[in-house]
């Protein structure tokens, strides 16, 4: 882990576990991937992009279900993170 990244991780860290997972997993990853799957699943299925009722319940289940994965996604991010943070400076 380099300077510039400790700098940044403890910024990240002295918001908590809970503010990291809500803003890089869920909305970071978990919200952004569902709506890239909905429109590449709706374009690989018709070869161009139809805002019918297909799409839109795509879009309802992604939603729900990829900021769950962001959750999943948080936390193990968070844990990784810290593990190398901890290792840089030295402490288990």
């Amino acid at each position: 882990m380099k300077e510039k990244q400790r700098s940044k991780w403890e910024k990240l860290r002295a918001k908590g576990k809970k503010n990291f997972i809500i803003f890089n997993g869920v909305i970071g990853w978990g919200v952004p991937t569902a709506i890239l799957f909905t429109f590449l699943m709706s374009f690989m299925e018709n070869y161009s992009i139809r805002f019918n009722q297909d799409f839109f319940e795509l879009l309802i289940i992604s939603i729900v279900l990829f900021p769950i994965g962001g959750i999943l996604f948080g936390l193990w991010v968070w844990g990784w993170t810290e593990k190398l943070y901890r290792k840089h400076i030295g402490t288990k």
